[in-house]
């Protein structure tokens, strides 16, 4: 029996005792100071009332980080408590949000009260995810048995709700277009006063970015790790070193990427490790990515996008694909190389009303209010 069935038959047991109505479980990854979210969330529901939560993080369940006996030791109470009190208290739970797929829900006989929400971790819809781009047989089996247990899935708008129907197989009146909870944190602190506070933080931190405009590259993975090694060597930090000196580079790598040619020198200073990418978006001048789905919140602050797509073809034809056409709907001038990049920025040729119109379609609502209306839906129909 596997880790999934194993966790779900301790959940089918304890479908035995009561639904509690204000119960609500968390599932998805750890989100830094709860500002993902599911934290957001988390915050809605303790402004209305007493309510008692569950968080089960997807990191739990995962053995590869064992590394002495204290780590073994740690790992099986962590396991006993994931598999004994909180597949308890998700059971009893009277809601359930997620901000990931979680696998055991294939196996998992939901009780007829409970809510089950999907809020995923991005926003909007660009690269291709869920049933448009697994290919694993296995896995796809996995996804179609989670299908009829989501009663919700959270959307940024109307235009981009028939990509999450395909996405997770769910049909066209389960998806609602209410705005993602995370993107609140935009609204709250894209402020003067907040933005200075955030600078003279990292300034203390990183001396050699003081009076200096952030420029952040933040790549996305690809699944051949011989591919993703390439993607560093193919961004020119020196180059950015000598012909943009008025700028600093940060570099932030997908958690999923191999990071071991990435260290901090004085062409670039490495944020990977930082917790929180929402912060590096209100502290960067420009961004530039390739594929990733980070630029479609980053948006939200109408600020330059390069997109440098290196490997295009590569990627298109090996990996996930986009819902648009890349070359047409990209936010952004397309760069071909580091000296395309440089040109850009040097002669500051961004297409702000492009940022505009894609964020339109992007997103439904730009009032900072996401989580109070997906949480105002939730119990207004199902107190």
């Amino acid at each position: 029996m596997n880790k999934y069935k194993t966790f779900a038959s301790f959940f089918n047991f304890f479908r035995i005792f009561q639904v509690k109505n204000h119960k609500v479980s968390f599932i998805g990854w750890r989100e830094p100071n709860l500002r993902g979210n599911l934290g957001y969330v988390h915050r809605e529901f303790e402004k209305i009332g007493d309510f008692n939560y569950n968080f089960i993080y997807k990191d739990e369940y995962k053995i590869s980080d064992v590394k002495s006996p204290s780590d073994a030791f740690k790992k099986i109470f962590g396991l006993f408590k994931l598999f004994i009190l909180k597949s308890y208290h998700l059971a009893t739970s009277r809601y359930i949000f997620l901000s990931d797929n979680f696998l055991p829900m294939a196996f998992m006989n939901i009780p007829q009260k409970t809510v089950v929400v999907q809020l995923w971790h991005a926003s909007g819809a660009f690269k291709k995810f869920g049933f448009s781009s697994v290919t694993d047989n296995g896995l796809r089996e996995l996804e179609k048995g989670i299908i009829d247990k989501m009663d919700y899935v959270i959307v940024s708008s109307n235009n981009v709700a028939p990509f999450y129907e395909e996405a997770f197989g769910v049909s066209e009146e389960k998806v609602l277009a209410l705005g993602i909870p995370r993107t609140d944190f935009y609204f709250e602190n894209n402020d003067k006063n907040s933005i200075k506070n955030l600078r003279n933080n990292f300034e203390n931190r990183y001396p050699q970015m003081k009076d200096k405009k952030v420029i952040l590259y933040a790549p996305t993975f690809r699944d051949d790790p011989s591919v993703d090694r390439e993607i560093i060597s193919n961004f020119n930090t020196c180059l950015f070193k000598e012909e943009l000196s008025e700028y600093c580079v940060m570099i932030r790598l997908h958690p999923l990427m191999n990071q071991g040619d990435l260290q901090d020198n004085e062409e670039f200073i490495d944020v990977t490790d930082y917790p929180d990418e929402k912060d590096l978006l209100l502290l960067a001048d420009v961004l530039i990515t390739d594929y990733s789905s980070i630029m479609v919140e980053y948006a939200l602050l109408n600020k330059p996008i390069i997109f440098y797509p290196y490997d295009y073809e590569y990627y298109v034809k090996e990996e996930r694909g986009f819902y648009f056409d890349y070359m047409d709907t990209v936010p952004g001038p397309i760069a071909h190389s580091p000296q395309d990049i440089v040109k850009i920025i040097k002669e500051e040729d961004y297409d702000f009303d492009k940022i505009k119109e894609f964020t339109k379609i992007e997103f439904d609502y730009l009032d900072g209010k996401s989580t109070h209306r997906v949480i105002n839906y939730i119990l207004t129909n199902h107190q």
